[in-house]
Protein backbone atom coordinates (compact mmCIF):
# COMPACT_ATOMS: atom_id res chain seq x y z
CA UNK A 1 0.00 0.00 0.00
CA UNK A 2 1.51 3.21 -0.61
CA UNK A 3 1.89 5.94 1.29
CA UNK A 4 -0.55 8.35 -0.06
CA UNK A 5 -3.25 5.67 0.32
CA UNK A 6 -4.36 4.57 3.70
CA UNK A 7 -7.25 1.91 4.53
CA UNK A 8 -9.28 2.46 8.04
CA UNK A 9 -10.59 -0.42 9.92
CA UNK A 10 -13.28 0.84 11.49
CA UNK A 11 -14.67 -2.81 12.87
CA UNK A 12 -17.73 -1.80 10.98
CA UNK A 13 -16.11 -0.90 7.26
CA UNK A 14 -13.19 -0.50 5.31
CA UNK A 15 -12.38 2.60 3.73
CA UNK A 16 -9.61 3.60 0.78
CA UNK A 17 -8.74 7.21 1.72
CA UNK A 18 -6.34 9.51 -0.31
CA UNK A 19 -4.55 11.06 2.07
CA UNK A 20 -2.32 12.85 0.09
CA UNK A 21 1.65 13.47 0.27
CA UNK A 22 3.59 12.00 2.94
CA UNK A 23 4.49 14.85 5.56
CA UNK A 24 7.95 15.32 5.35
CA UNK A 25 10.16 13.49 8.06
CA UNK A 26 7.49 11.54 8.70
CA UNK A 27 8.63 7.60 9.17
CA UNK A 28 5.98 5.10 8.61
CA UNK A 29 8.40 2.60 9.92
CA UNK A 30 8.58 3.59 13.40
CA UNK A 31 5.73 2.15 15.95
CA UNK A 32 5.37 2.27 19.88
CA UNK A 33 8.27 0.77 21.89
CA UNK A 34 10.26 0.43 18.20
CA UNK A 35 12.49 3.48 18.46
CA UNK A 36 14.92 4.51 21.00
CA UNK A 37 13.67 8.09 20.39
CA UNK A 38 11.63 10.31 22.76
CA UNK A 39 8.04 9.59 21.99
CA UNK A 40 4.60 9.32 23.45
CA UNK A 41 3.37 5.89 24.33
CA UNK A 42 -0.19 4.72 22.66
CA UNK A 43 -1.18 3.01 25.85
CA UNK A 44 -4.26 4.01 26.44
CA UNK A 45 -6.95 1.15 25.49
CA UNK A 46 -10.30 1.48 23.90
CA UNK A 47 -12.24 1.17 26.97
CA UNK A 48 -9.74 3.75 28.72
CA UNK A 49 -10.74 6.00 26.13
CA UNK A 50 -14.09 5.58 26.23
CA UNK A 51 -14.67 5.98 30.26
CA UNK A 52 -12.58 8.77 30.12
CA UNK A 53 -15.06 10.08 27.37
CA UNK A 54 -18.39 9.59 29.63
CA UNK A 55 -17.30 10.85 32.72
CA UNK A 56 -13.09 11.48 33.06
CA UNK A 57 -13.96 15.34 34.08
CA UNK A 58 -17.37 14.44 35.64
CA UNK A 59 -16.45 15.97 39.27
CA UNK A 60 -18.36 18.86 41.04
CA UNK A 61 -19.97 20.46 38.43
CA UNK A 62 -22.69 17.68 38.36
CA UNK A 63 -22.96 16.58 42.02
CA UNK A 64 -22.71 19.97 43.43
CA UNK A 65 -23.13 22.88 40.69
CA UNK A 66 -26.19 21.19 39.71
CA UNK A 67 -27.76 22.40 42.90
CA UNK A 68 -27.75 25.94 42.39
CA UNK A 69 -29.10 25.15 38.26
CA UNK A 70 -32.12 23.67 40.09
CA UNK A 71 -32.64 26.74 42.72
CA UNK A 72 -31.80 29.66 39.43
CA UNK A 73 -33.75 28.19 36.57
CA UNK A 74 -36.39 25.96 38.67
CA UNK A 75 -37.08 22.07 37.63
CA UNK A 76 -37.76 22.31 33.75
CA UNK A 77 -35.41 25.54 33.35
CA UNK A 78 -32.80 23.19 35.20
CA UNK A 79 -33.38 20.72 32.52
CA UNK A 80 -34.25 22.44 29.49
CA UNK A 81 -30.65 24.76 30.18
CA UNK A 82 -28.51 21.55 30.61
CA UNK A 83 -30.34 20.44 27.33
CA UNK A 84 -29.26 23.18 25.34
CA UNK A 85 -26.26 23.35 26.31
CA UNK A 86 -25.32 19.40 25.93
CA UNK A 87 -26.84 19.60 22.36
CA UNK A 88 -24.33 22.85 21.88
CA UNK A 89 -21.51 20.58 23.59
CA UNK A 90 -22.30 17.38 21.30
CA UNK A 91 -22.44 19.21 18.36
CA UNK A 92 -18.94 20.82 19.02
CA UNK A 93 -17.62 17.06 19.68
CA UNK A 94 -19.05 15.95 16.59
CA UNK A 95 -16.98 18.88 14.93
CA UNK A 96 -13.70 18.09 17.12
CA UNK A 97 -14.31 14.19 16.17
CA UNK A 98 -14.05 14.82 12.44
CA UNK A 99 -11.03 16.54 12.56
CA UNK A 100 -9.07 14.38 15.17
CA UNK A 101 -10.25 10.77 14.30
CA UNK A 102 -9.41 12.18 10.59
CA UNK A 103 -6.10 13.27 11.94
CA UNK A 104 -5.22 11.98 15.30
CA UNK A 105 -1.53 12.78 15.37
CA UNK A 106 -1.95 16.22 15.07
CA UNK A 107 -1.72 18.46 18.06
CA UNK A 108 -5.57 18.55 18.60
CA UNK A 109 -7.31 21.47 18.43
CA UNK A 110 -4.51 23.70 18.98
CA UNK A 111 -2.88 22.71 15.24
CA UNK A 112 -5.94 22.11 13.71
CA UNK A 113 -6.74 26.08 14.06
CA UNK A 114 -3.01 26.49 13.38
CA UNK A 115 -3.90 24.64 10.01
CA UNK A 116 -6.92 25.52 9.23
CA UNK A 117 -7.60 29.13 10.50
CA UNK A 118 -4.42 31.13 11.17
CA UNK A 119 -1.17 30.43 13.47
CA UNK A 120 -1.62 33.19 15.59
CA UNK A 121 -5.33 31.50 16.40
CA UNK A 122 -3.75 28.15 17.38
CA UNK A 123 -1.30 30.03 19.47
CA UNK A 124 -3.86 31.95 21.35
CA UNK A 125 -6.11 28.96 21.76
CA UNK A 126 -3.24 26.58 23.00
CA UNK A 127 -2.65 29.01 25.70
CA UNK A 128 -5.96 30.41 26.57
CA UNK A 129 -6.52 26.59 26.44
CA UNK A 130 -3.50 25.97 28.89
CA UNK A 131 -4.59 28.31 31.67
CA UNK A 132 -8.06 27.55 31.66
CA UNK A 133 -6.91 23.78 32.55
CA UNK A 134 -4.28 24.04 34.57
CA UNK A 135 -6.16 26.82 36.81
CA UNK A 136 -9.16 24.34 37.00
CA UNK A 137 -6.83 21.74 38.87
CA UNK A 138 -6.16 23.88 41.74
CA UNK A 139 -9.79 24.01 41.92
CA UNK A 140 -10.73 20.43 41.90
CA UNK A 141 -7.75 20.02 44.48
CA UNK A 142 -9.40 22.74 46.70
CA UNK A 143 -12.59 20.97 46.51
CA UNK A 144 -11.83 17.71 47.00
CA UNK A 145 -10.32 19.18 50.26
CA UNK A 146 -13.01 21.12 51.62
CA UNK A 147 -15.23 18.23 50.82
CA UNK A 148 -13.37 16.17 53.61
CA UNK A 149 -14.44 18.60 55.64
CA UNK A 150 -17.86 16.82 55.81
CA UNK A 151 -16.31 14.64 58.16
CA UNK A 152 -13.52 16.21 59.50
CA UNK A 153 -14.39 20.36 60.56
CA UNK A 154 -11.23 21.20 61.78
CA UNK A 155 -10.01 23.88 59.07
CA UNK A 156 -6.32 23.72 60.55
CA UNK A 157 -6.54 20.26 58.68
CA UNK A 158 -6.96 21.97 55.30
CA UNK A 159 -3.50 22.42 54.13
CA UNK A 160 -2.81 18.61 54.69
CA UNK A 161 -5.27 17.63 52.67
CA UNK A 162 -3.93 19.60 50.03
CA UNK A 163 -0.44 18.77 50.41
CA UNK A 164 -2.15 14.97 49.92
CA UNK A 165 -4.34 15.20 47.02
CA UNK A 166 -1.41 17.16 45.24
CA UNK A 167 0.94 14.33 45.52
CA UNK A 168 -1.55 11.74 44.56
CA UNK A 169 -2.53 13.72 41.44
CA UNK A 170 0.75 14.45 40.35
CA UNK A 171 2.07 11.02 41.49
CA UNK A 172 -0.62 9.70 39.00
CA UNK A 173 0.89 11.86 36.24
CA UNK A 174 3.87 10.97 36.83
CA UNK A 175 3.45 7.13 37.09
CA UNK A 176 3.20 6.84 33.54
CA UNK A 177 -0.01 7.09 30.59
CA UNK A 178 -0.94 3.40 31.26
CA UNK A 179 -1.51 3.75 34.83
CA UNK A 180 -3.19 7.07 34.51
CA UNK A 181 -5.91 5.47 31.85
CA UNK A 182 -6.25 2.19 34.41
CA UNK A 183 -7.04 4.49 37.21
CA UNK A 184 -9.69 6.94 35.34
CA UNK A 185 -11.07 4.01 33.41
CA UNK A 186 -12.15 2.38 37.68
CA UNK A 187 -12.94 6.11 39.23
CA UNK A 188 -14.80 7.20 35.90
CA UNK A 189 -16.55 3.53 36.22
CA UNK A 190 -17.65 4.42 40.17
CA UNK A 191 -18.94 7.78 39.10
CA UNK A 192 -21.27 6.19 36.44
CA UNK A 193 -22.38 3.79 39.47
CA UNK A 194 -23.12 6.30 41.70
CA UNK A 195 -25.13 8.25 38.93
CA UNK A 196 -26.95 5.36 37.55
CA UNK A 197 -28.03 4.47 41.52
CA UNK A 198 -28.72 8.23 42.41
CA UNK A 199 -31.06 7.81 39.05
CA UNK A 200 -32.75 4.85 40.77
CA UNK A 201 -33.12 6.18 43.73
CA UNK A 202 -34.07 9.43 42.87
CA UNK A 203 -37.14 7.20 41.21
CA UNK A 204 -37.87 5.52 44.42
CA UNK A 205 -38.46 8.47 46.24
CA UNK A 206 -40.43 10.04 43.69
CA UNK A 207 -42.83 7.58 43.71
CA UNK A 208 -42.82 7.32 47.47
CA UNK A 209 -40.67 4.82 48.26
CA UNK A 210 -38.73 6.46 50.94
CA UNK A 211 -38.87 6.78 54.58
CA UNK A 212 -41.10 9.63 54.44
CA UNK A 213 -43.41 7.94 52.35
CA UNK A 214 -44.65 10.97 49.99
CA UNK A 215 -45.30 10.40 46.68
CA UNK A 216 -44.00 13.76 44.68
CA UNK A 217 -44.79 12.99 41.06
CA UNK A 218 -44.52 15.74 38.75
CA UNK A 219 -45.79 18.43 42.03
CA UNK A 220 -42.71 20.50 41.52
CA UNK A 221 -42.74 20.51 37.50
CA UNK A 222 -46.09 21.27 38.15
CA UNK A 223 -46.12 24.02 41.03
CA UNK A 224 -42.87 25.83 39.91
CA UNK A 225 -41.54 24.56 36.16
CA UNK A 226 -39.28 27.94 36.42
CA UNK A 227 -37.92 30.20 38.93
CA UNK A 228 -40.18 33.64 39.38
CA UNK A 229 -38.36 34.78 41.62
CA UNK A 230 -35.07 34.96 40.86
CA UNK A 231 -33.12 37.70 42.36
CA UNK A 232 -36.50 39.28 42.91
CA UNK A 233 -37.09 40.89 39.41
CA UNK A 234 -39.67 42.28 37.73
CA UNK A 235 -42.51 41.12 36.29
CA UNK A 236 -42.16 37.19 36.69
CA UNK A 237 -41.41 36.38 33.42
CA UNK A 238 -38.38 38.63 33.20
CA UNK A 239 -37.37 36.65 36.28
CA UNK A 240 -37.94 33.16 34.73
CA UNK A 241 -35.90 33.96 31.38
CA UNK A 242 -32.97 35.00 33.36
CA UNK A 243 -33.23 32.69 35.70
CA UNK A 244 -33.05 29.75 32.86
CA UNK A 245 -30.45 32.04 31.26
CA UNK A 246 -28.21 31.62 34.41
CA UNK A 247 -28.70 28.16 33.85
CA UNK A 248 -26.59 28.17 30.73
CA UNK A 249 -23.48 29.30 32.34
CA UNK A 250 -23.59 26.74 35.01
CA UNK A 251 -24.31 24.02 32.51
CA UNK A 252 -20.48 25.20 30.98
CA UNK A 253 -18.83 24.81 33.89
CA UNK A 254 -20.46 21.46 34.31
CA UNK A 255 -19.53 20.23 30.53
CA UNK A 256 -15.91 21.95 30.55
CA UNK A 257 -13.19 19.54 29.73
CA UNK A 258 -14.96 17.28 27.13
CA UNK A 259 -12.69 19.26 24.61
CA UNK A 260 -9.62 17.56 26.46
CA UNK A 261 -10.41 14.54 24.58
CA UNK A 262 -8.33 15.63 22.26
CA UNK A 263 -5.11 15.37 23.78
CA UNK A 264 -5.40 12.12 24.57
CA UNK A 265 -4.94 11.59 20.66
CA UNK A 266 -1.22 11.61 21.31
CA UNK A 267 -1.29 8.06 23.36
CA UNK A 268 -4.51 6.62 22.51
CA UNK A 269 -3.53 3.15 20.92
CA UNK A 270 -5.55 2.64 17.21
CA UNK A 271 -6.68 6.13 17.61
CA UNK A 272 -9.02 6.24 15.10
CA UNK A 273 -11.45 3.78 15.82
CA UNK A 274 -11.04 4.50 19.92
CA UNK A 275 -11.18 8.02 19.11
CA UNK A 276 -14.34 7.42 17.02
CA UNK A 277 -16.02 5.26 19.64
CA UNK A 278 -15.31 7.82 22.42
CA UNK A 279 -17.30 10.63 20.33
CA UNK A 280 -19.93 8.51 20.15
CA UNK A 281 -20.76 7.74 23.96
CA UNK A 282 -20.65 11.96 24.48
CA UNK A 283 -24.29 11.21 23.43
CA UNK A 284 -24.68 8.73 26.65
CA UNK A 285 -22.68 10.86 28.83
CA UNK A 286 -25.13 14.06 28.02
CA UNK A 287 -28.43 12.06 28.24
CA UNK A 288 -28.07 10.26 30.85
CA UNK A 289 -25.35 11.41 33.20
CA UNK A 290 -26.94 15.06 33.38
CA UNK A 291 -30.47 15.29 31.60
CA UNK A 292 -31.57 12.57 33.22
CA UNK A 293 -30.22 12.86 36.59
CA UNK A 294 -31.13 16.46 37.07
CA UNK A 295 -35.25 15.48 35.53
CA UNK A 296 -35.80 13.21 38.24
CA UNK A 297 -33.58 15.33 41.03
CA UNK A 298 -35.94 18.01 40.09
CA UNK A 299 -38.92 15.90 40.28
CA UNK A 300 -37.64 14.86 44.03
CA UNK A 301 -36.92 18.62 44.98
CA UNK A 302 -38.78 21.58 45.30
CA UNK A 303 -36.25 24.48 43.61
CA UNK A 304 -37.25 26.74 46.41
CA UNK A 305 -36.83 24.30 48.95
CA UNK A 306 -35.08 26.08 52.48
CA UNK A 307 -32.61 22.87 52.30
CA UNK A 308 -31.15 23.36 48.93
CA UNK A 309 -31.26 27.58 49.17
CA UNK A 310 -29.30 27.16 52.25
CA UNK A 311 -26.70 24.91 50.97
CA UNK A 312 -26.07 26.96 48.10
CA UNK A 313 -25.81 30.24 49.94
CA UNK A 314 -23.49 28.41 52.26
CA UNK A 315 -21.46 27.27 49.38
CA UNK A 316 -19.71 24.89 51.37
CA UNK A 317 -18.77 22.65 48.41
CA UNK A 318 -18.98 19.29 50.38
CA UNK A 319 -22.04 17.20 50.03
CA UNK A 320 -24.27 18.71 52.09
CA UNK A 321 -24.26 21.35 48.99
CA UNK A 322 -25.52 18.48 46.62
CA UNK A 323 -28.79 18.36 45.81
CA UNK A 324 -29.16 14.32 45.76
CA UNK A 325 -28.16 15.29 49.29
CA UNK A 326 -30.70 17.38 50.18
CA UNK A 327 -32.78 14.67 49.11
CA UNK A 328 -31.75 11.79 50.89
CA UNK A 329 -31.91 14.10 54.41
CA UNK A 330 -35.14 15.35 53.28
CA UNK A 331 -36.71 12.35 52.42
CA UNK A 332 -35.33 10.19 55.42
CA UNK A 333 -32.50 8.27 54.11
CA UNK A 334 -30.00 6.89 56.71
CA UNK A 335 -26.00 6.91 56.02
CA UNK A 336 -26.70 7.47 51.74
CA UNK A 337 -25.22 11.02 52.22
CA UNK A 338 -21.98 9.80 53.40
CA UNK A 339 -21.33 7.28 50.63
CA UNK A 340 -22.58 10.26 48.71
CA UNK A 341 -19.98 12.68 49.89
CA UNK A 342 -16.85 10.16 49.73
CA UNK A 343 -17.65 9.64 45.65
CA UNK A 344 -18.15 13.40 45.26
CA UNK A 345 -14.58 13.33 46.81
CA UNK A 346 -13.32 10.91 44.38
CA UNK A 347 -14.85 12.59 41.10
CA UNK A 348 -13.19 15.64 42.62
CA UNK A 349 -9.79 14.20 42.73
CA UNK A 350 -9.96 12.26 39.46
CA UNK A 351 -11.14 15.70 37.72
CA UNK A 352 -7.68 17.32 38.88
CA UNK A 353 -5.86 14.54 38.07
CA UNK A 354 -7.63 14.80 33.92
CA UNK A 355 -7.22 18.22 33.86
CA UNK A 356 -3.13 18.16 35.26
CA UNK A 357 -3.07 15.47 32.01
CA UNK A 358 -4.88 17.45 29.35
CA UNK A 359 -2.94 21.02 30.46
CA UNK A 360 0.43 19.47 30.49
CA UNK A 361 -0.31 17.75 27.38
CA UNK A 362 -1.22 21.12 25.74
CA UNK A 363 1.73 23.10 26.71
CA UNK A 364 3.51 20.01 25.28
CA UNK A 365 1.57 20.14 22.03
CA UNK A 366 2.03 24.40 22.12
CA UNK A 367 6.26 23.19 22.59
CA UNK A 368 6.00 20.25 19.07
CA UNK A 369 4.15 23.89 17.22
CA UNK A 370 7.01 25.80 18.66
CA UNK A 371 4.60 28.21 20.18
CA UNK A 372 6.00 27.69 23.69
CA UNK A 373 10.11 27.11 24.84
CA UNK A 374 11.09 23.87 22.74
CA UNK A 375 12.15 22.77 26.42
CA UNK A 376 8.57 21.67 27.71
CA UNK A 377 8.81 18.92 24.37
CA UNK A 378 11.19 17.43 26.32
CA UNK A 379 9.80 13.53 27.17
CA UNK A 380 11.18 10.90 29.29
CA UNK A 381 11.41 6.86 27.85
CA UNK A 382 8.30 6.22 29.84
CA UNK A 383 6.55 8.75 28.00
CA UNK A 384 5.64 11.51 30.12
CA UNK A 385 6.32 15.21 29.02
CA UNK A 386 8.50 15.98 32.06
CA UNK A 387 9.21 18.99 31.98
CA UNK A 388 5.72 20.46 30.59
CA UNK A 389 4.35 18.39 33.49
CA UNK A 390 6.56 19.81 35.96
CA UNK A 391 5.57 23.32 35.08
CA UNK A 392 2.38 23.08 34.97
CA UNK A 393 1.82 21.53 38.78
CA UNK A 394 3.45 24.10 39.70
CA UNK A 395 0.15 26.18 39.25
CA UNK A 396 -1.69 23.54 40.78
CA UNK A 397 0.32 25.15 44.58
CA UNK A 398 -2.34 27.38 44.16
CA UNK A 399 -4.78 25.61 46.08
CA UNK A 400 -2.58 26.76 49.08
CA UNK A 401 -4.60 29.55 48.59
CA UNK A 402 -7.51 28.95 49.92
CA UNK A 403 -5.98 27.89 53.22
CA UNK A 404 -4.90 31.41 54.06
CA UNK A 405 -6.56 34.50 54.79
CA UNK A 406 -10.34 35.29 53.43
CA UNK A 407 -8.88 37.83 50.85
CA UNK A 408 -6.34 34.86 49.26
CA UNK A 409 -9.45 32.78 48.83
CA UNK A 410 -11.59 35.37 47.31
CA UNK A 411 -8.75 36.41 45.03
CA UNK A 412 -7.99 32.35 44.10
CA UNK A 413 -11.79 31.74 43.82
CA UNK A 414 -12.12 35.06 41.46
CA UNK A 415 -9.11 33.49 39.76
CA UNK A 416 -10.69 30.03 39.12
CA UNK A 417 -14.35 31.52 37.91
CA UNK A 418 -12.68 32.21 34.28
CA UNK A 419 -12.45 28.42 33.55
CA UNK A 420 -16.26 28.61 32.04
CA UNK A 421 -15.77 31.40 29.74
CA UNK A 422 -12.73 29.83 29.12
CA UNK A 423 -14.33 26.15 27.95
CA UNK A 424 -16.52 28.46 26.03
CA UNK A 425 -13.88 30.04 24.39
CA UNK A 426 -12.32 26.80 22.95
CA UNK A 427 -15.53 25.45 21.95
CA UNK A 428 -15.72 28.67 19.73
CA UNK A 429 -12.38 28.14 18.61
CA UNK A 430 -13.06 24.53 17.56
CA UNK A 431 -16.07 25.35 15.97
CA UNK A 432 -14.43 27.99 13.36
CA UNK A 433 -11.23 25.15 12.69
CA UNK A 434 -14.06 22.94 11.64
CA UNK A 435 -15.88 25.88 9.74
CA UNK A 436 -12.14 26.25 7.86
CA UNK A 437 -12.06 22.27 7.45
CA UNK A 438 -14.82 21.98 6.14
CA UNK A 439 -14.66 25.05 3.14
CA UNK A 440 -11.06 23.86 2.31
CA UNK A 441 -11.89 20.29 1.81
CA UNK A 442 -14.10 21.74 -0.50
CA UNK A 443 -12.38 24.43 -2.20
CA UNK A 444 -9.85 21.25 -2.59
CA UNK A 445 -12.49 19.06 -4.42
CA UNK A 446 -11.53 16.71 -1.19
CA UNK A 447 -14.55 14.69 -0.94
CA UNK A 448 -16.57 14.07 2.84
CA UNK A 449 -16.18 10.73 2.00
CA UNK A 450 -12.63 10.65 3.08
CA UNK A 451 -13.11 11.50 6.80
CA UNK A 452 -13.25 8.04 8.64
CA UNK A 453 -15.65 9.52 10.88
CA UNK A 454 -18.54 11.36 9.28
CA UNK A 455 -20.91 13.23 11.15
CA UNK A 456 -24.35 14.19 9.60
CA UNK A 457 -25.14 17.58 10.87
CA UNK A 458 -22.04 19.85 9.66
CA UNK A 459 -21.35 21.96 8.76
CA UNK A 460 -24.45 23.80 10.02
CA UNK A 461 -23.66 21.66 13.16
CA UNK A 462 -20.23 23.92 13.17
CA UNK A 463 -21.89 27.29 13.23
CA UNK A 464 -24.91 26.83 15.89
CA UNK A 465 -21.98 26.23 18.10
CA UNK A 466 -19.85 28.85 17.16
CA UNK A 467 -23.10 31.39 17.19
CA UNK A 468 -24.79 30.06 20.28
CA UNK A 469 -22.06 30.00 22.42
CA UNK A 470 -20.72 33.80 21.57
CA UNK A 471 -24.73 35.11 22.50
CA UNK A 472 -24.39 33.22 25.58
CA UNK A 473 -20.48 34.30 26.36
CA UNK A 474 -21.54 38.08 25.82
CA UNK A 475 -24.15 37.83 27.94
CA UNK A 476 -22.46 35.63 30.82
CA UNK A 477 -21.60 38.97 33.19
CA UNK A 478 -24.88 40.19 32.84
CA UNK A 479 -25.89 40.12 36.48
CA UNK A 480 -22.81 42.90 37.24
CA UNK A 481 -24.94 45.07 35.66
CA UNK A 482 -28.58 44.75 37.69
CA UNK A 483 -27.82 46.78 40.42
CA UNK A 484 -26.80 50.34 41.04
CA UNK A 485 -23.82 48.92 42.74
CA UNK A 486 -21.27 47.85 39.81
CA UNK A 487 -20.27 44.79 40.69
CA UNK A 488 -16.37 45.12 39.12
CA UNK A 489 -15.18 41.70 40.46
CA UNK A 490 -17.83 39.36 39.31
CA UNK A 491 -17.75 41.57 35.64
CA UNK A 492 -14.13 40.90 35.03
CA UNK A 493 -13.88 37.53 36.08
CA UNK A 494 -17.29 36.85 33.78
CA UNK A 495 -14.74 38.61 30.77
CA UNK A 496 -11.21 38.80 31.21
CA UNK A 497 -10.39 36.23 29.39
CA UNK A 498 -11.37 37.82 26.27
CA UNK A 499 -8.85 40.49 26.50
CA UNK A 500 -6.60 37.97 27.46
CA UNK A 501 -7.23 35.94 23.97
CA UNK A 502 -7.08 38.72 21.99
CA UNK A 503 -3.87 40.09 23.01
CA UNK A 504 -2.34 36.52 22.88
CA UNK A 505 -3.51 36.81 19.26
CA UNK A 506 -3.09 39.89 17.60
CA UNK A 507 0.74 39.68 19.51
CA UNK A 508 1.49 36.67 17.92
CA UNK A 509 0.58 37.67 14.55
CA UNK A 510 2.39 41.21 15.02
CA UNK A 511 5.73 39.54 16.28
CA UNK A 512 5.51 36.57 13.38
CA UNK A 513 3.67 38.48 10.63
CA UNK A 514 1.44 35.41 10.23
CA UNK A 515 -1.55 35.53 7.92
CA UNK A 516 -5.09 33.93 7.88
CA UNK A 517 -4.62 30.44 6.09
CA UNK A 518 -6.11 30.56 2.34
CA UNK A 519 -8.88 27.87 1.43
CA UNK A 520 -6.61 26.59 -1.25
CA UNK A 521 -3.08 26.67 0.52
CA UNK A 522 -4.62 24.62 3.80
CA UNK A 523 -3.03 21.81 4.64
CA UNK A 524 -6.48 19.25 4.86
CA UNK A 525 -4.17 15.94 4.30
CA UNK A 526 -3.97 13.79 7.45
CA UNK A 527 -0.47 13.37 8.69
CA UNK A 528 -1.06 10.15 10.77
CA UNK A 529 0.53 6.80 9.85
CA UNK A 530 -0.80 3.76 10.88
CA UNK A 531 0.69 2.09 14.10
CA UNK A 532 2.79 5.87 14.21
CA UNK A 533 4.12 7.67 17.37
CA UNK A 534 4.55 11.27 18.63
CA UNK A 535 7.97 11.61 19.38
CA UNK A 536 9.38 14.83 20.45
CA UNK A 537 10.57 17.60 18.21
CA UNK A 538 12.94 18.55 20.65
CA UNK A 539 15.57 15.97 19.64
CA UNK A 540 15.74 17.51 15.89
CA UNK A 541 16.97 20.97 17.56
Amino acid sequence: MSHSQEKFDNSEKSVDVEIGPMPVGADPTVVDEQTDDPHMHRALKGRHVSMIAIAGTLGTGLFLGSGKALADGGPVGAVLGYLVVGLLVGLMMYSLGEMMVYDPSAGGFIEFTSRYVDPALGFAAGWQFWFQTAMTVPTEVVAASIIIQYWDKNTDHLPIYVTVILLGVIAINLAGVKYFGEFEFWFASLKIVTIIGLVIMCLVVDLGGAPDGDRRGFRYWRDSPFNSNYLDLQPPSKARFLGWWAVLTQAAFSYGGMEGLASICLEAENPRVTMRTAVRAIFYRIVVLYIVSLWLVGMCLAPNDPHLLQANAAATGTAAESPFVVVITTSGIKVLDHIINAVVLTSAFSSSNEFLYSSSRALFMLAQEGQAPRIFAKILPSGIPIVALGFTSLFSLLAYLNCGSGGASEAFNWLSSITTLGSMLTWMGIALAHIRFYRGMKAQGLSRDVLPFKSWVQPWGAWVVLISFIIIAFFSGWTALLHNDFDASGFFSAYINIPFVILLYFGYKFVRKTKIVSLMEMDVTTHYVEGSVVRSKLATL
